[in-house]
């Protein structure tokens, strides 16, 4: 008798979900269920989409869907006679991809937003032309994380010079979120997570949090990175700071001591022209972490991002797929510039990476350069001009070169730090280097200050000819600034 074996066949259920009736294009371009978070979508976010959502009422064009369903994400361009133009031409990356046989999958946007960057630089609100073999370039292809750096900062720029913090949302958000993945993914690599390139990565994170307001992630950076630093090996610990360091936290201390009416006059000279000062001031006075605390770091025991981890701020909850609007223009530089003292004074290191020091020593140096004319008009105080050319020189003697082209670019923006040492050295009858620090107290120095030797050296390159018995001369008519303003 044959035997009767039950079989029981389970139906096939599929798993309940809403439907998303108000999708993006983008997931509804490629069947995927939307969660319809704006501006962007969990989707387009992690994957570079254009989120487009359609106005309340109208229809979607499902015909134009369609015929761009097979289409990559992210890969179409909006056209909307609303966008800023740009006023430097976009080249099509199509023939020249600056990609091709990198590993690196950039959506449509982004590629827009590299051109922009391998173009142009800005410089306070100006758009100059970048040189077409500028280092930064090379570099920024050379890594992901100087890559996610350059793209993050130029989308800020973008938006210093146009006021359009809509432009280029999609690939800053979209960056700003692989660059959180790439350094997460990082730390589980101690060899990999001290790279160049992974600290660029937090650096511009912090840079551009800070301009947009974002203390709370700013301070969530600055511990990323010095859980970073600790997980350096011990023979590539710095065991002093450089001089870069040293300037910035001898500032704060002389500042932060001067009566509050001495504040108050510094403080009316430059606001007006918002240059470095302010955020020098602004960190010295309502710090997000106390720079002492900083810069006393390798003398304590417990390490620094525990500590830094104990005095942060509670968190509140925040969109991370939300970008903040712009502040005032001078108002974002002044946070981008300030976040600068805090990144350095973790990393202690003599030299720094040429990357993101660059993005600093070209915001300083515009200010510098829209700030002579009103100086030597008597508009602008000469010796907070020159306290701000001697430290601008300091940081381009801070830049860590690999190659040839690096320490050539970094020679050009020195060299004009130091003609404009000459030139107000000459101004205020500087003989010699007593009378230089005399002029240097007057906004931030202090008589026992370690590097005085140091800053003597930098003073003395920048105004004296080679045998060092006489002053190099000065003339305006001699020195090219069109690289630099």
């Amino acid at each position: 008798m044959a035997e009767t074996v039950p079989v029981f066949q389970r139906q096939r259920q599929r798993k309940f979900h809403r439907r998303s009736r108000n999708g993006c294009s983008t997931c509804k371009a490629k069947h995927i269920r939307c969660d319809e978070r704006k501006p962007l979508c969990t989707y387009c976010l992690r994957h570079g989409g254009e989120c487009g959502y359609p106005d309340a009422g109208s229809v979607s064009n499902t015909t134009e869907v369609g015929r761009r369903s097979g289409s990559r994400a992210g890969s179409r361009e909006p056209h909307s006679s609303s966008e800023p133009c740009l006023e430097v031409r976009l080249i099509d990356a199509s023939p020249k991809d600056p990609f091709l046989g990198t590993s690196y999958d950039m959506p449509h946007r982004s590629r827009s937003l590299f051109q922009l960057f391998s173009n142009t630089r800005v410089l306070y609100t100006t758009r100059v032309q970048r040189d077409a073999n500028s280092f930064i370039v090379h570099k920024a292809l050379s890594h992901p994380g100087f890559l996610h750096a350059a793209l993050l900062l130029t989308a800020l720029h973008w938006a210093w010079s146009t006021g359009d913090v809509e432009h280029f949302r999609v690939p800053y958000l979209y960056h700003k979120l692989q660059a959180i993945r790439f350094v997460t993914d990082q730390l589980a690599h101690p060899d990999a997570v001290v790279h160049d390139g992974t600290i660029a990565a937090v650096s511009s994170l912090a840079l551009v949090e800070n301009a947009l307001g974002s203390v709370d992630a700013v301070s969530s950076h600055l511990r990323g990175l010095a859980k970073i630093k600790e997980l350096q090996v011990k023979d590539r610990r710095p065991e002093e700071m450089g001089l870069l360091q040293r300037v910035i936290l001898m500032a704060a201390r002389s500042v932060s001591s001067r009566p509050v009416w001495d504040i108050l006059d510094i403080s009316r000279t430059d606001f007006v022209h918002q240059s470095m000062i302010i955020s020098l001031l602004r960190v010295a006075l309502r710090p997000i972490y106390s720079l002492k605390i900083l810069g006393n770091s390798y003398d304590s025991d417990e390490p620094l991002s525990e500590v830094l981890a104990r005095k942060a701020t509670h968190p509140r909850a925040s969109e991370s797929n939300a970008l903040a609007p712009l502040r005032s223009v001078d108002s974002s530089r002044s946070g981008f510039i300030a976040c600068y003292f805090y990144l350095y004074v973790i990393m202690r290191e003599g030299s720094v990476d040429s990357f993101i020091l660059t993005w600093f020593i070209e915001q300083l140096l515009a200010d510098v350069c829209r700030t002579e004319a009103p100086m030597q008009r008597g508009q602008y105080s000469p010796s907070l001009w020159f306290w701000t050319v001697m430290f601008g020189a300091c940081a381009t003697m801070a830049a860590k070169t690999v190659d040839d082209l690096e320490a050539s670019q970094i020679k050009v923006i020195q060299d004009v730090y130091f003609d404009k040492i000459n030139l107000v050295s000459q101004m205020l009858r500087i003989r010699n280097w007593e009378t230089a620090k005399s002029i240097l107290s007057l906004f931030a120095w202090e008589d026992d200050f370690d590097g005085d030797t140091e800053l003597k050296s930098v003073w003395e390159e920048a105004v004296w000819q080679g045998d060092g018995k006489r002053f190099k001369q000065y003339s305006a008519e001699n020195v090219d600034y069109r690289h630099c303003w």
